[in-house]
């Protein structure tokens, strides 16, 4: 009987140790578009296959350290497809960013450079955070490399209300990708070298839509 309790104890134990949260995000019903009037360039566009399916797998420290799944590749995906749509007055998505696109001014390679996370414990704030590092290879439309646009965007939200870690970090994965495209737009707007790569007047920006 004794042996049968230990045995038990252990393997609640093991259980405890080895604790999965898995964060699978959904297309968001809404997302709101940049109240900007489009850009006067048409561009192509190339989601890499691991754009639309970017999943971080992380192991957390400590005896009683968690695995983590966190897959926004879906979600991403979704909102960069609005957001570029509402930033040019034209967009083509591409297959591939090889080859020759001579009616376009430019073709975007948007990537994940670097994924983190953070929980409460990590911090000891009841807050949780993330980060995502996007890399925005530009290049002309034969498919010639002209540079790369870095950008991080970062997304917190406190744990009151929420029902679960994993919730809190959805929660903080979609302010996050609402930081991704304000990044975009402040990009556009103060960057002169990135308009320039895009085939635009380096003086060029965007104009707000009037208030309605």
């Amino acid at each position: 009987m004794r042996h049968t309790v230990l045995a038990l104890l252990l393997l609640n134990l093991l259980l405890a140790a080895c604790t999965t949260k898995v964060v699978q995000m959904q297309a968001l019903g809404e997302f709101p578009r940049p109240l900007v009037e489009p850009l006067p360039v048409r561009v192509g566009v190339h989601f890499p296959p691991e754009f639309g399916t970017f999943t971080y797998k992380e192991k957390r420290p400590g005896p009683g350290g968690e695995d983590w799944t966190i897959s926004i590749g879906p979600t991403q995906l979704q909102v960069f497809r609005e957001l570029f749509g509402s930033m040019f007055s034209g967009v083509e998505e591409l297959e591939s960013a090889q080859g020759a696109h001579g009616n376009l001014a430019a073709v975007i390679v948007p990537r994940v450079a670097e994924f983190q996370f953070a929980l409460p414990s990590d911090t000891k704030a009841k807050v949780f955070e993330i980060w995502v590092k996007y890399d925005l290879g530009i290049q002309d439309a034969n498919g010639g490399e002209i540079g790369h646009w870095q950008f991080t965007a970062y997304g917190k939200t406190p744990t009151a209300f929420l029902t679960s870690d994993e919730e809190a970090i959805r929660a903080a994965t979609i302010v996050a990708l609402r930081d991704a495209g304000a990044s975009l737009v402040s990009g556009l707007e103060r960057d002169p070298r990135l308009r320039e790569w895009l085939g635009l007047d380096p003086a060029a920006s965007f104009t707000p839509e009037p208030a309605r």
